[in-house]
């Protein structure tokens, strides 16, 4: 069995001074996600870790202590403020740019001109800088839509090609986008990303003011109503049982044990923690 960390494959001159700057920019750059993810990124696609390593799994491993998913990790986040900086945005950090994945991955789909609207609509939507207390404008990290607002208006960009039919934006007539004019679409596309923005907004407002269900700790619940609740004859009973369908189903109900009859049920469930708290929320 050959070593892992023995090189398997010999690089020419321009390759090792091409590994040489890279991990140089690995070591100088381990706090900035980009140029590290970057670096990464080359020497595993170039395969220049087989100078040293016969797999890139363990030249990270072995070279900086990262593992695969890690390295994944940054490589991702480097990419995606790779695809972000035209559009004036620039995560602070990786969490940051994992963040815009789904909104960046739109972003790749669309026609340089296209990317453009976006940035546009970036620019629009960023707040204006905050001032200090000196009049200068402050350093703030975060000045731009959240990623979800950013996914949409890329998604907006792309739904409203060439081909779709729109409605003036003075007229209010049915029309194609490509008989507007580049002011039109821009006006278009902005009342749709500001409809579809706000509905966002309305449904996350919603979703934060919504009564939080009660937690409840399923097991406890269990032993806590039998103990206070039940009556003499009276026991809580966990029953899982075939549902008909090949699968099976469980499902708490409180018994009178002299006659049999079901007090209360709550609903069935997959699993014996939905069982009790379906139940839980009946005898409520």
């Amino acid at each position: 069995m050959s070593d892992p960390n023995q090189p398997s494959t010999q690089l020419q001159p321009h390759q090792r001074a091409r590994l040489t700057s890279l991990e140089q920019t690995v070591r100088d750059g381990l706090r900035d996600f980009r140029r590290t993810g970057q670096a990464l990124s080359e020497i595993r696609d170039n395969e220049f870790f087989l100078a040293t390593h016969e797999s890139f799994e363990a030249y990270l491993q072995d070279r900086w202590g990262f593992t695969a998913p890690q390295a994944g990790r940054l490589i991702d986040a480097a990419d995606v403020a790779r695809v972000l900086e035209p559009l004036g945005i620039q995560p602070k950090n990786e969490a940051q740019a994992r963040a815009f994945r789904a909104a960046a991955k739109i972003v790749t789909d669309l026609e340089p001109e296209q990317q453009r609207v976006v940035a546009r609509l970036v620019e629009q939507a960023a707040p204006a800088p905050a001032q200090t207390a000196a009049g200068t404008e402050s350093d703030l990290p975060w000045e731009v839509p959240d990623a979800a607002e950013v996914r949409i208006m890329a998604s907006v960009v792309k739904k409203l090609n060439e081909d779709a039919t729109v409605h003036h934006p003075d007229s209010g007539d049915e029309v194609s986008m490509g008989s507007l004019s580049t002011p039109e679409r821009f006006e278009v596309i902005r009342t749709h990303v500001d409809q579809k923005t706000q509905a966002y907004r309305e449904k996350q407002e919603a979703r934060a003011n919504a009564p939080q269900p009660e937690k409840i700790n399923w097991a406890d619940w269990v032993l806590n109503h039998a103990a206070q609740n039940l009556g003499p004859g009276q026991r809580l009973e966990l029953v899982v049982e075939p549902d008909g369908s090949g699968a099976v189903r469980a499902v708490a109900r409180v018994v009178d044990g002299h006659t049999g009859e079901v007090l209360a049920a709550g609903a069935g469930a997959v699993t014996l923690k939905k069982a009790a708290l379906n139940l839980a929320a009946e005898v409520r």
